[in-house]
């Protein structure tokens, strides 16, 4: 009985590490720029976030940034430039995922 009730607790703490570990890194990829909340930024996150029924991209910074727009029923991406702030980009139904990258906008 001793060997299955450690058995289980050690299961339960790599299952445990993992979770952190993975907040961790999911955290890490939508950071605010320098420290700053995405709440401070007038967000209610950065990067790519869903609700129910709508998609939105968080952008934290101070500039205008080019992203790439997942569209769940087209064949390509779309790209896209979005001021600091909240964008609304879509319904859930309609985007999979956007996300910052390089190139500028004009």
């Amino acid at each position: 009985m001793q060997k299955t009730a450690s058995k289980r607790r050690l299961a339960a703490a790599a299952f445990s590490a993992v979770l952190l570990a993975g907040t961790v890194l999911s955290g890490s990829a939508h950071a605010a720029p320098e420290g700053k909340a995405a709440t401070a930024m007038g967000v209610k996150a950065c990067g790519y976030y869903e609700t129910q029924t709508d998609s939105y991209y968080g952008h934290c910074g101070s500039t205008w940034v080019k992203i790439q727009v997942d569209i769940d029923w087209w064949p390509t991406d779309i790209k896209r430039c979005v001021p600091p702030g909240e964008t609304h980009l879509g319904t859930t139904d309609e985007i999979d995922n956007a996300w910052a990258i390089a190139g500028t906008c004009g």
